[in-house]
């Protein structure tokens, strides 16, 4: 399955196997940074160098692929690819970088193929369930009663994009932080309403993306330099008030002194003051108490709905 994200490219081959209960076991998963988000927050466009960059790492991707003698291939574009003014023509290379049709996901697909993937990761029971998704370029956010999806959209509030469109410094000013906060408030609240209607339904919410995890994992190793920023932080609860507390302390700090945090991911650390104040702001608007962490997403979502799981 190619992910080609806001923030990084992704490559994740799974074997499948259903014995009563659907598996998916990673054979192999390849990762380019990109940073498309920045890109375009900052100018509404790819400029050249990134999608010549993005090409590039596509071309590297589909050579790893080559390896495996793949029955399914899934091939997604997100936010960056689908809001960019030059997105179809960024898409038509990768297309043929990739040697696939590419799929440039609507919001509303994006968010449910994410619910997906945090269904079948984190146990929710029967009940109505939140799900957010917080990537480079959007935040995702879908609602489900437990027999349908009630809402599913795209926000135009990720972490980097975000970060590049308010200009904010590094470190983060208290006065860019609350910028930041209020933008995400106002966003979040043009569809809280959906969420409300559904009393208890945000208290705890699902949470994935690779920005998430981060602030996950960096909440859970909190003073243990023995745990590496590679734990897994599948349901994981991060309650709001914790998120609120690290969105606060990364901010003022700067980015060394960030990355010498245990469990600190340091391909993430430029922007997770920004993701702890987009999550800690969508918390505050739609009522959630406490996420759990999913470790899938997208991409497991996706591959479980092209094989018929959606």
């Amino acid at each position: 399955m190619f992910d080609l994200g806001s923030s990084s490219f992704h490559l994740l081959v799974c074997d499948v196997s259903d014995n009563g209960r659907l598996s998916l076991v990673p054979l192999m998963r390849r990762r380019s940074a990109l940073q498309l988000g920045a890109s375009l927050g900052a100018t509404g466009t790819i400029p050249p160098e990134r999608a010549n960059a993005a090409v590039a790492a596509s071309k590297r991707l589909r050579h790893a692929l080559d390896a495996f003698n793949a029955d399914v291939v899934v091939a997604l574009g997100t936010a960056a690819l689908r809001e960019a003014a030059n997105g179809p023509e960024v898409v038509r290379r990768l297309e043929r970088a990739i040697g696939f049709a590419i799929r440039v996901l609507d919001g509303a697909e994006e968010a449910r193929l994410c619910l997906i993937g945090q269904k079948a990761s984190v146990w929710t029971g029967s009940g109505p369930v939140v799900g957010v998704d917080l990537g480079g370029g959007s935040l995702e956010l879908a609602m489900s009663d437990g027999g349908g999806i009630d809402l599913a959209t795209s926000l135009p509030i990720g972490a980097a994009r975000l970060r590049a469109e308010l200009g904010s410094a590094d470190p983060m000013t208290e006065a860019q932080r609350k910028e930041m906060w209020d933008r995400t408030y106002e966003i979040v609240e043009q569809v809280a309403h959906i969420v409300a209607s559904v009393p208890g339904a945000a208290r705890r919410s699902l949470l994935s993306g690779g920005t998430s995890r981060a602030l996950a994992r960096l909440a859970a190793t909190s003073g243990r330099a023995d745990l590496a920023d590679g734990t897994m932080v599948n349901q994981v609860e991060l309650p709001t008030e914790q998120l609120e507390d690290l969105a606060r302390r990364l901010a003022p700090m700067a980015l060394n002194d960030r990355l010498d945090l245990p469990g600190m991911n340091r391909r993430r650390a430029a922007v997770l003051p920004a993701g702890a104040t987009i999550l800690a702001a969508a918390a505050a608007v739609l009522g959630v108490e406490r996420y759990v962490v999913s470790e899938w997403g997208l991409r497991e979502g996706a591959i479980l709905n092209a094989l018929g799981w959606g």
